[in-house]
């Protein structure tokens, strides 16, 4: 009875990892199976030393926490496509303010997660009379064995990763990878033990490699162009690339944007590189141009460490900066990192009226006019950073508000997307007509650009199957794509530029028109000639034709090459030459942040 018994504890957890990749829709390979089973050997091999009458119940309890941390990741992962980390801790409060989001992600079906622990449960009640006595040496000698199999299943695949010297354990740049090399049970281990490690130990130094690249790269001395416009840029919450030049019913979804790729550089290929940081990722990718952290958000981990920031770099050169968000000042540590990277001022919700609040804040429509007369405070040159809220998920907006016919929609969330979408973009136009008729735009430097996509771009979502998505290309342009606007000072023609590029371009594009010199930045001008690397967190990228998507199942390096204009699989050696750097840059963009990199060289 004690194999017996085992064995259909073993199997009721496998099963369950079978569940949730399902829900997941992430890949079940035979070695994942394997680590899985070796995690759970290791985890409960102890429980063989114990009495049938105490261990059944020991057996319970871990159903049941295995679970709710299944829950919790499946959770998670519908809305950041990643892995929960002991590094999310810092951040976990903020979430209580964009709860209503995170309910929408629950389904009736995710509790079948827990039907194991019914189905054990009933099983104990039926067996609740029967006694199995075993000998304390076959008990010790059966644990043993267990232990024993469980270390071989875990450590032979981890011993041949160290043997061809690969670097993803020790310089992960993806918890997704460590999930699937470790599996469940394994990336959680190694989680807790990286996060205790941090806690107790200091800042590792950087490696002569790192320290070389950025004391190249690093320029001491900057001097900007003769003539300083006013700059203003604006981050629009939840905005897709998909939505510029969309109808709905037969009616425009972005009439005002759409208008403005008539006199401002409108970037047709442009991408967002957050990751689980969301719109704290967008802000301090594209103010720092410097890559988000493969767990959490660097607002809340490293709020103080040293960038080399935009406003920080305009700060020292003559700018007024301020940042403007209508939120309480010190959600995820903005009134610290706003500070540390170099604004002047901080207009916060206590700054803005109190009228209606579409969603979490002030609608965007009194944001943005508000932020206008904010900035005729300030001292010119200046640099203002905004932040838009109305289209954040759940995309809440009064009814009086709902001026889109949406008949033939079913999915509730993605109609209510599009009701805030038409609404912000009414905003941007008012803001636009107001910027014009107070003089404020046509010698400006003016960005627009969405911050990451929507969350509602999963596989069979309505939205997806709106767009047609047939293939990989499509599903990576549809979930990665956002609008980028750049209205140059003194410039009214409108033009397309089809040049790839990502979030972390735009403030080098913005110290380029500048005619300024930059510190350190991973970042290109998306102006210049060459060819910009558009790199994602997980190691995938675009380059020039070509989109690589990273294969997270394998160590790096594999993947798949695909032709952007043909939506075909190409040659691998397309992308090849591509992939060893970005994962370099991802690592010593992570080097930079954890190791507050850049304080290190300049001290």
């Amino acid at each position: 009875m004690i194999f017996f018994g085992y064995a259909f504890y073993l199997l009721l957890a496998i099963l369950k990892f079978v569940l949730f990749s399902f829900y997941t829709n992430t890949a079940f390979p035979l070695q994942f199976l394997l680590m899985n089973l070796a995690g759970m050997l290791l985890l409960s091999s102890w429980t063989l030393l114990i009495q049938w009458k105490k261990r059944r119940w020991i057996w319970l309890t871990l159903l049941f926490l295995h679970s709710l941390l299944l829950t919790s990741d499946l959770w998670y992962y519908r809305y950041f496509e990643d892995m929960l980390s002991v590094s999310l801790l810092s951040q976990m409060l903020q979430m209580s303010d964009v709860g209503g989001g995170f309910m929408a992600l629950i389904r009736f079906q995710d509790f079948f997660l827990f039907a194991d622990v019914v189905i054990f449960l009933l099983i104990l009640f039926f067996t609740r009379k029967k006694t199995y006595k075993v000998t304390k040496k076959k008990r010790r000698i059966t644990a043993g064995v267990t232990f024993l199999t469980g270390i071989i299943l875990f450590a032979t695949p981890l011993t041949y990763s160290a043997v061809k010297e690969e670097q993803w354990l020790n310089q992960s740049v993806s918890d997704m990878r460590d999930y699937y090399q470790l599996g469940f049970w394994g990336y959680h281990g190694v989680d807790l033990w990286r996060g205790m490690v941090s806690v107790f130990e200091a800042d590792d130094d950087l490696t002569a490699t790192q320290q070389k690249l950025l004391e190249k790269n690093t320029s001491e001395n900057t001097e900007g162009s003769p003539k300083k416009p006013n700059i203003l840029l604006i981050q629009l919450e939840s905005f897709q690339g998909s939505l510029i030049g969309q109808k709905i019913n037969g009616k425009e979804l972005t009439p005002n944007l759409n208008q403005l790729k008539e006199e401002t550089l409108y970037f047709s290929s442009f991408y967002h590189q957050t990751h689980e940081g969301r719109t704290s990722d967008a802000e301090f990718i594209t103010n720092t141009s410097l890559y988000p952290l493969k767990s959490g958000s660097v607002y809340t981990r490293f709020p103080e460490n040293e960038f080399g920031s935009l406003p920080e770099l305009l700060k020292e050169n003559g700018y007024d900066t301020a940042a403007m968000h209508a939120y309480d000042k010190g959600f995820w540590n903005r009134d610290k990192v706003y500070e540390n990277i170099g604004f002047n001022h901080f207009f916060s919700n206590k700054d803005y009226p109190n009228k209606k609040k579409i969603g979490m804040a002030l609608n965007d429509k009194n944001f943005l006019t508000t932020s206008i007369e904010h900035m005729e405070t300030l001292k010119e040159p200046y640099f203002t950073f905004m932040v838009a809220l109305t289209s954040h998920t759940p995309y809440e907006i009064p009814k009086d508000e709902r001026q889109l016919d949406l008949s033939g929609y079913e999915d509730p969330m993605l109609k209510r997307y599009y009701q805030t979408i038409y609404y912000v973009d009414q905003a941007v136009g008012q803001m636009v007509d107001e910027l014009k008729q107070k003089d404020m735009w046509e010698d400006s430097l003016i960005v627009f650009y969405g911050d990451h996509d929507s969350g509602l771009t999963n596989e069979g979502s309505e939205m997806r199957k709106e767009a047609k998505v047939e293939n990989a290309v499509d599903a990576f342009e549809l979930d990665r794509q956002v609008p980028l606007f750049i209205k140059q000072p003194n410039e009214s023609s409108g033009q397309v530029v089809k040049e790839n590029g990502g979030q972390i371009d735009i403030a080098p594009t913005i110290l380029d028109m500048l005619n300024m010199d930059m510190p350190y930045m991973m970042g290109s001008s998306l102006l210049d000639d060459e060819s910009n690397l558009t790199a994602f967190r997980d190691g995938s990228f675009r380059y020039k034709d070509y989109y690589y998507e990273a294969d997270l199942t394998e160590e790096a390096g594999n993947g798949t090459c695909y032709d952007v204009s043909s939506e075909m699989k190409v040659a691998f050696d397309k992308c090849e030459g591509q992939i060893e750097k970005v994962l370099e840059q991802l690592r010593l963009s992570d080097a930079i942040i954890d190791k507050n990199g850049l304080k290190k060289i300049n001290e």
